[in-house]
C-alpha cells in the first residue's frame, strides 16, 4: 500500500510540474520588433573628420558576426553603430533599421561621415537592406567607405564604390548636422 501512495503522490507530483511548465509557457510575452526611433540632438555637434578618425583606429579589427564589441570583432552595423555611441549618438544596431533614420542623400551629395546602406549579399538578405558603412570620402577619386566585411578582407576595411557594391547600392542618409551646413555652403 505505501508503494502505492508513493507511486501516486510521484505521479501527481510530476502532473502538477508539467501544468505549471505548460502555463509558463502560455504565459510567455512575445517579443515585438519596434521600430528605432531616432534622437538627433547628439548628432549636431559631431565633427565628421573625428569620426571618420576614430572609425579609421578601428582598420583591421576582425570581422565577427553579431558583435559590436571592438574586443571580439565587429559586424557591419555593430562597427557603424559603435562608432557613432562613442560619440553619444543613439543609432540602430541592426542595419535594416537605418533605413528610417537620418535624411536621404543623394549619391553624388555624399559627404564624409553620412551613413551609406546596400542590400545583402545573394546568400545573405539579397531584396533588403543588409550591409552598411560610414563614408570615408567622396571626391573626384570616388566614393570610399569604411565598413566591416566578411569579404576576403574580413574586418574593418575601407571599400571604393566599385561594381558589387553599385549593384548593392541603396541610399546614403545622413545624421551629421554639420553636412547639412557644408552641402548649403557649396550651393
Amino acid at each position: 500500500m505505501k508503494r502505492l501512495l508513493t507511486l501516486i503522490s510521484l505521479l501527481f507530483l510530476c502532473a502538477t510540474i508539467a501544468n505549471a511548465s505548460h502555463a509558463k509557457k502560455r504565459s510567455r510575452v512575445h517579443k515585438v520588433h519596434t521600430p528605432f526611433i531616432f534622437s538627433d540632438s547628439a548628432t549636431d555637434t559631431i565633427s565628421s573628420y573625428n569620426l571618420i578618425y576614430f572609425a579609421q583606429s578601428l582598420i583591421g579589427t576582425r570581422y565577427r558576426e553579431a558583435s559590436s564589441d571592438p574586443s571580439y570583432g565587429f559586424d557591419c552595423s555593430g562597427f557603424v553603430s559603435y562608432v557613432f555611441k562613442s560619440f553619444n549618438a543613439d543609432v540602430p544596431r541592426s542595419s535594416e533599421d537605418f533605413i528610417n533614420v537620418g535624411r536621404k542623400i543623394r549619391l553624388e551629395d555624399a559627404r564624409t561621415g553620412d551613413i551609406i546602406l546596400f542590400t545583402g549579399t545573394k546568400s545573405h538578405h539579397p531584396h533588403r537592406i543588409g550591409h552598411v558603412g560610414i563614408v570615408y570620402c567622396n571626391d573626384a577619386g570616388g566614393l570610399k567607405f569604411i565598413h566591416s566585411t566578411s569579404g576576403k578582407e574580413y574586418g574593418v576595411t575601407i571599400s571604393s564604390m566599385e561594381d558589387t557594391y553599385k549593384r548593392r547600392f541603396v541610399q546614403v542618409i545622413r545624421l551629421l548636422k554639420q553636412n547639412d551646413a557644408f552641402q548649403a555652403q557649396a550651393n
